[in-house]
């Protein structure tokens, strides 16, 4: 009997160690048939527009993340060749380019981005032709001229850059697939069938040893 509540007992613990441990492997791996042309972009794209990071929002921890769980991007925006865009814009993006992100946004950095639209919501990914403005040479001399946002005096109004609580996401392309929010409770519940097994042996133990009167 005392050997099968060990057993139980050790075969609770591992189970919870596997759920802290584990990571989830990716849904699928992005492949892109190639970077699009400028005038393949402005054909699709819902919005083409250059603009300074100033807030990322990475994904709610959870107990399983995924390398599709989406990224908050903020950015101040600073000119456009496509779309009817605010000065501060937000769009979405998987959290890992694994699952087609781009994960290269950083706070204080300007990117020249290609965006679709989902939902009323924009997004971009690997597979856009978004990238650091400070490499797009090519691609701003193809669009030329561009034009300011609707709203370029509120441009700057938004306080100073943050990174959002939430998993950062720019700690490399498996961001977001290693965070738990249960740990505080996983190792107390280690904690708790340790000490419950140890209890519960010993008073076996004792019980034996005590010999009737």
């Amino acid at each position: 009997m005392r050997q099968s509540v060990v057993r139980i007992m050790l075969s609770c613990l591992l189970l919870l160690v596997s759920l802290y441990t584990v990571k989830p492997t990716d849904v699928f791996a992005c492949s892109c048939a190639g970077p699009p042309t400028v005038e393949e972009s402005l054909e699709r794209s819902a919005a083409i527009f250059a603009g300074k990071v100033t807030k990322l929002v990475g994904p709610k921890p959870k107990l399983m993340m995924s390398s599709a769980d989406p990224v908050q991007v903020t950015l101040e925006v600073s000119e456009v060749w496509k779309g009817e865009l605010a000065g501060m814009t937000e769009l979405t993006t998987a959290v890992s380019s694994a699952s087609c992100g781009y994960d290269q946004f950083a706070v204080g950095s300007e990117f020249l981005v290609f965006a679709s639209a989902e939902s009323g919501q924009l997004r971009t990914g690997m597979c856009d032709g978004t990238k650091l403005l400070s490499t797009a040479g090519k691609e701003l001399t193809e669009l030329g001229a561009g034009y300011p946002p609707d709203d370029a005096s509120a441009q700057g109004e938004s306080g100073p850059d943050t990174l959002a609580e939430g998993v950062p996401p720019g700690e490399g392309q498996n961001a977001g697939q290693s965070q738990f929010s249960l740990k505080p409770v996983l190792w107390g519940a280690v904690v708790v069938l340790l000490g419950a097994g140890l209890w519960l042996y010993f008073w076996r133990k004792r019980k034996r040893n005590v010999k009737p009167m």
